[in-house]
């Protein structure tokens, strides 16, 4: 294959890394946010460009995510996630009733659900579980922010919570 044009890179974009994969490659590091107080990085992901862990054993977990396509939308990821939970599913007219977050200045909703948790690939539930977040529909994408763990940790941690997705922003050219 021959090469037939090139570009420099701006001073605003991270310099391509060879061998890692492509939000690295390719510039998550334009997304800035605080880490809370007790809470470390877990291991970032395709999926999960920031990933959190917190708790005496890490057993608690909040991350942001971004899907192309949007997953479904907003009443499909909720669902999603009730169902993760062990809930039913709920309605368009039940959706338009939840409360309202803001994450990274687009308004989403807010999703608060208690019961037994089953992970991604998991075959078997955790009893008391809390799961925290935020479905925003972002054109054709999705973006989430989803937080889980034990019940009483998740509480106790839910002003971090929110202090975390207020934090969330891109960082921006100098002089912007």
């Amino acid at each position: 294959m021959e090469i037939t044009h090139s570009r420099d890179i701006s001073q605003y974009e991270p310099k391509p890394k060879v061998g890692a994969y492509p939000q690295e490659r390719f510039g998550d590091e334009r997304l800035i946010w605080q880490t809370p107080d007790g809470w470390s990085q877990a291991e970032r992901s395709q999926m999960r460009p920031v990933n959190l862990a917190f708790g005496p054993n890490k057993e608690g977990e909040c991350y942001l995510s971004l899907l192309p396509g949007g997953g479904g939308g907003v009443l499909a990821n909720v669902n999603r996630w009730r169902k993760q939970m062990a809930q039913p599913e709920i309605t368009e007219e039940e959706l338009a009733k939840m409360p309202k977050k803001t994450l990274m200045g687009i308004e989403g909703a807010f999703v608060s659900i208690e019961g037994a948790y089953t992970s991604v690939g998991a075959t078997e539930s955790k009893a008391d579980y809390k799961m925290l977040g935020i479905v925003a529909a972002m054109g054709e994408a999705g973006l989430f922010v989803k937080m889980v763990g034990p019940k009483a940790l998740v509480e106790a941690n839910s002003q971090a919570f929110d202090q975390f997705v207020t934090s969330l922003r891109l960082r921006m050219p100098q002089g912007q």
